[in-house]
């Protein structure tokens, strides 16, 4: 789950917690399964720091492939 940079820290803690408390329930552990997906429930700021490290490998990855981004 992601939310728009900037958004108060308590709205994130709210938010975090709702879906800890959705991702303990079976039925939605059962359904999310159904569709592939994995959950791992991270903290927000670890979870922020994953997004900064990917962002900056990729675009290392993008830079030297050469590919033009449109910016």
């Amino acid at each position: 789950m992601v939310a728009p940079k900037g958004t108060p820290k308590e709205i994130v803690a709210a938010l975090h917690g709702l879906a800890t408390k959705a991702m303990a329930d079976p039925a939605v552990k059962e359904k999310l399964a159904a569709q592939g997906a994995t959950l791992i429930g991270d903290e927000p700021e670890h979870f922020r720091s994953f997004i900064a490290d990917e962002t900056k490998k990729w675009a290392k990855v993008i830079k030297d492939a050469g590919v033009e981004t449109g910016k």
